[in-house]
């Protein structure tokens, strides 16, 4: 890979770098950086983002030295789902909104052979805990995602029992898509789950008798309606929420 010099994935060219060595520490420094380029002839320094395996990357350019970061020490800050990863702890690469599932594979590059990883990120959501929250008042929070099938929504909260406890799932447009709706003032207690379109809501599903203080309220619900632009979701009736998780796992 030497007298080769490459074009994407650069981060920064130096000039006037008189040791190869020099380059090291400049490339440790930088965050993304996992390949160095020195040429001794023209005395520059070049750091990349990632590696390169083909010869056909580069182009012909006398004097460049190549030295790529072993996989231990690869570093990859906010990952995204088609960026190749490198050989490292899948929850490392992900960053704070993406969470690693073991279904995709990924390369890395050591000497001359490579190894195959498997790492995919996916899409997840932790919201800000509100330790005090006015129950009359809704609590939206703003997804960076689309929501889309087989994902999870995990609350921890505390409720007010004269209210019913509500969470919606909302287009950007505040088109409802999804409702759950505790309802302790009732007789028995029940649990509502509907979804809505312009206005219109479907048939009700409900979970009756809940009797619980401290513990865990599974519902498993077949959404009748796509979703599409669903980025918000907003809750109402509760005094807390510890925690707030979306995604295809928990994060």
């Amino acid at each position: 890979m030497d007298d080769l010099v490459f074009t994407r994935s650069l981060i920064e060219e130096m000039n006037q770098v008189d040791m190869r060595a020099e380059c090291f520490p400049l490339c440790h420094r930088r965050e993304l950086c996992n390949l160095v380029l020195y040429n001794s002839l023209t005395r520059k320094c070049r750091v990349y983002t990632e590696a390169f395996g083909l010869i056909s990357d580069g182009t012909v350019e006398t004097g460049w030295q190549y030295y790529g970061i072993t996989c231990v020490n690869f570093k990859l800050d906010n990952a995204h789902a088609d960026v190749d990863v490198i050989n490292t702890v899948p929850k490392d690469v992900c960053n704070s909104n993406i969470i690693a599932a073991a279904d995709n594979t990924s390369s890395c590059h050591i000497g001359a052979s490579w190894e195959v990883v498997p790492v995919k990120c996916l899409s997840c959501y932790t919201g800000l805990p509100q330790q005090y929250a006015y129950p009359y008042a809704g609590h939206t929070e703003e997804l960076t995602f689309d929501l889309a099938a087989g994902m999870k929504l995990k609350m921890e909260v505390s409720g007010d029992r004269t209210l019913s406890n509500e969470v919606w799932m909302v287009t950007l447009t505040e088109d409802i898509v999804y409702v759950l709706s505790l309802r302790w003032s009732t007789t028995p207690t029940v649990a509502i789950f509907n979804t809505g379109q312009g206005g219109e809501y479907g048939v009700e599903e409900r979970l009756y008798d809940l009797t619980f203080v401290d513990g865990d309220l599974w519902m498993a619900n077949q959404m009748r309606l796509p979703f599409i632009d669903v980025r918000r979701v907003k809750v109402k009736g509760f005094t807390a929420l510890h925690s707030f998780h979306v995604g295809y796992d928990m994060c």
